[in-house]
């Protein structure tokens, strides 16, 4: 059975809720129709749904390691995200033999079994779209206890700084890049996965082969704007 995984704390520049983690969990359910969990790592579990299966978050020591790419592009709203590596560790096999990790604010759109339905110990979003060497921290899926070198080898204090000097971007998504790339196993825009500015605007009905899309983090999909902009969003985000 394959958990799908996300994870919700509090202390961060990007607001999360109970209530968008239940319409992951809505939205996950109309189009996995397997036996599959959702399991949701967070400090706060107040309204979460009961389907879901809330765990406490595992004590990193990587909380709060500032992510490189806010001082490199002076921006605010990169998020620190290493504690996620942990799904890396051996630990992680509690939460499953195999796992479908993904952002909060993604929208799925259609069916997910051609993207669960890979055998690789590694399957991660990595489209030549991007356009540099990048395996996306928003969505990927391992076997748990594959690749626990992403995990044993990362060092607060120097694997950050390495993995930006190489041009890996963003916090745990850069380290995981830099220990990945290129992957043998990888979901591209043939596979239904895009991002939402890669889609026009003002655009009612999404292409067919679309299945699962990437919003940005300081406009997620349940911002009124972005609903206006992309009126498809409604159909596809809700419980």
């Amino acid at each position: 059975m394959i958990s799908f995984v996300c994870w919700k704390w509090g202390s961060t520049n990007r607001t999360f809720q109970s209530d968008h983690v239940n319409v992951l969990r809505a939205m996950i359910a109309r189009h996995y129709p397997e036996p599959h969990k959702l399991i949701c790592l967070t400090d706060n579990t107040k309204g979460l749904d009961p389907r879901i299966e809330a765990m406490p978050m595992p004590v990193t020591g990587f909380e709060g390691l500032p992510n490189p790419a806010t001082a490199r592009f002076k921006v605010k709203y990169f998020p620190s995200c290493y504690r996620r590596l942990w799904v890396f560790s051996e630990a992680a096999k509690t939460l499953g033999d195999r796992l479908f990790c993904l952002d909060i604010d993604v929208v799925i759109t259609a069916s997910l079994l051609p993207l669960v339905q890979r055998p690789e110990s590694f399957v991660g979003w990595s489209d030549p779209k991007f356009g540099w060497n990048k395996i996306a921290g928003g969505a990927y899926m391992l076997t748990a206890g594959a690749h626990t070198d992403v995990w044993t080898d990362f060092d607060p204090a120097a694997s950050p700084h390495l993995a930006a000097t190489l041009g890996f971007n963003g916090s745990d998504q850069a380290w995981m890049s830099y220990k990945l790339f290129p992957s043998k196993g990888v979901w591209t825009l043939r596979d239904g996965m895009t991002k939402i500015n890669w889609l026009g605007r003002r655009m009612h009905t999404l292409p067919p082969e679309i299945r699962f899309v990437f919003t940005t983090g300081h406009a997620p999909p349940w911002s009124a704007e972005v609903q206006r902009s992309h009126p498809w969003i409604k159909k596809h985000w809700g419980l």
